[in-house]
């Protein structure tokens, strides 16, 4: 059974309209798109989650060593546990760390974070971050997550270490998956870090596992959902993606 088949109803609405979002912020890529959505079926299966915090003193010591002193303070404690994490960091006042946890998708964490991709999508998430567990908001959140990674994977130019020079510049599903498990996970982190397959939790082979199906699935959807171009003129997304890599393609001769 694929993946895209074993999906219950409401994460296959949630696969739609994630594919929708991407097009929307300007991810048109066939094979972007799938491996956007990948990323996120490894972080959330397609449902938009906050984290639990829900530690046992074992496991605190295990994700966040430098609190491994305080684990019994902190185990089955989530509030404690969060302010103690994420407190007093970007932009988190010390007791603030709970409030601005992951959510959505991706896990959106910090109130910086809250503020610039509410700013980004118009909505005041700082006043109301469970806002992100809405799947319309996640999506969009999600999708501007990407695109700043990718600003940031192009501006030190890791971003050409996966044959890309932008976020709608794949051919094949390994680069695209690669480039945005890097964009996810932290451009600060080396390419060699991301091609090494060192994630510990298996997220890059879980993502692997399932863009194929996922890239099955958004082909179709854009066969039956044509992309309106800016003429007026309609024309399947795949070619617009396909059209885009030929043009680059030509332009690097």
């Amino acid at each position: 059974m694929s993946y895209v088949s074993s999906l219950t109803a409401q994460q296959k609405n949630n696969l739609v309209d994630l594919v929708e979002k991407a097009i929307d912020s300007g991810i048109y890529n066939p094979y972007s798109i799938a491996a956007f959505i990948s990323i996120i079926s490894k972080e959330s299966d397609l449902i938009p989650k906050q984290e639990n915090g829900n530690y046992s003193a074992e496991r605190i010591c295990q994700v966040w060593p430098r609190l491994c002193s305080q684990r019994f303070q902190l185990a089955h404690n989530p509030e404690k546990l969060f302010d103690a994490a994420y407190g007093g960091r970007y932009g988190n006042d010390y007791d603030e760390g709970y409030k601005f946890r992951g959510r959505g998708f991706n896990q959106l964490t910090f109130k910086d974070n809250y503020k610039f991709y509410g700013n980004k999508i118009g909505l005041d998430l700082v006043s109301d971050p469970n806002l992100v567990l809405n799947p319309a908001v996640a999506s969009q959140v999600a999708a501007e997550f990407a695109k700043q990674g990718f600003k940031q994977l192009k501006s030190n130019r890791k971003l050409l270490s996966y044959n890309a020079n932008d976020i709608n510049d794949f051919n094949n599903t390994n680069d695209a998956v690669e480039a945005f498990y890097h964009a996810n996970a932290g451009t600060g982190k080396s390419v060699a870090y991301i091609k090494g397959r060192r994630d510990n939790t298996g997220g890059m082979t879980k993502a692997l596992s399932r863009v194929n199906s996922i890239f099955e699935f958004v082909n179709d959807w854009l066969k039956k959902n044509p992309v309106k171009k800016s003429n007026g003129k309609l024309l399947p997304l795949a070619a617009i993606g396909g059209l885009a890599f030929f043009l680059y393609k030509l332009t690097r001769k």
